[in-house]
């Protein structure tokens, strides 16, 4: 019973800090009933929720809905960080060898990219719940990072095909401000990784 309660404890903290390894799904690994763990997924919301073996059977459709949509998310995540990162890898081709052809396809890219991020952000809001605040701060940083990504990438696919079509030549902004989409990307996917593959230790070498 003691040695229960304290891996309850343990695992509590490891939730708090972002270290929680979790499973494909988005759920966190079975743990040891305990008075000290109600309630968690109340505070934490559905990202840590779900669990795989659970029978949803006796929920309503919407309950089976929501939690649906929420293990959608991990599969809709990759698609818009690959289209993202290509966006720019294509836009500094472009620029450094003087390829219109290439900044062209970085803009469709972009857009597609774009409308993968909102529909990302829009399904981590199932899988994370609909909390304005989480008591783990990673889940706190992602989900709103996860929003601005979403937004700035609509704006700026949206000023690119813009200034692309009018022939503008901001091509120094526009540069400038996809690199710095992209690192939002690259680290908005290594907070959804601390998620799924233990903490935020999980790129060590």
């Amino acid at each position: 019973m003691g040695s229960d309660v304290a891996q309850s404890a343990e695992m509590q903290g490891m939730m708090d800090e972002g270290t929680m390894p979790m499973m494909p799904d988005g759920s966190a690994p079975a743990a040891p009933e305990s008075d000290h763990m109600g309630g968690m997924s109340d505070d934490h919301g559905g990202m840590m929720a779900h669990d795989e073996a659970e029978d949803n059977s006796n929920k309503s459709f919407g309950e089976r809905l929501f939690i649906w949509l929420g293990k959608l998310h991990i599969v809709v995540i990759h698609f818009p960080i690959a289209m993202i990162v290509a966006a720019f890898a294509a836009e500094a081709f472009g620029v450094a060898r003087n390829k219109p052809d290439w900044r062209s396809a970085a803009r469709i890219m972009l857009v597609i990219g774009a409308l993968g991020a909102v529909a990302a952000a829009f399904l981590g809001w199932f899988a994370g719940g609909f909390y304005l605040y989480d008591r783990n701060l990673i889940l706190t940083t992602h989900r709103y990072l996860g929003m601005t990504v979403a937004i700035g990438a609509v704006l700026l696919a949206w000023a690119g095909l813009s200034r692309f079509h009018h022939g503008r030549s901001e091509e120094r902004i526009f540069g400038i401000l996809l690199a710095l989409l992209t690192i939002g990307v690259l680290v908005q996917a290594f907070l959804g990784g601390t998620f799924m593959h233990g903490g935020m230790n999980h790129m060590n070498f």
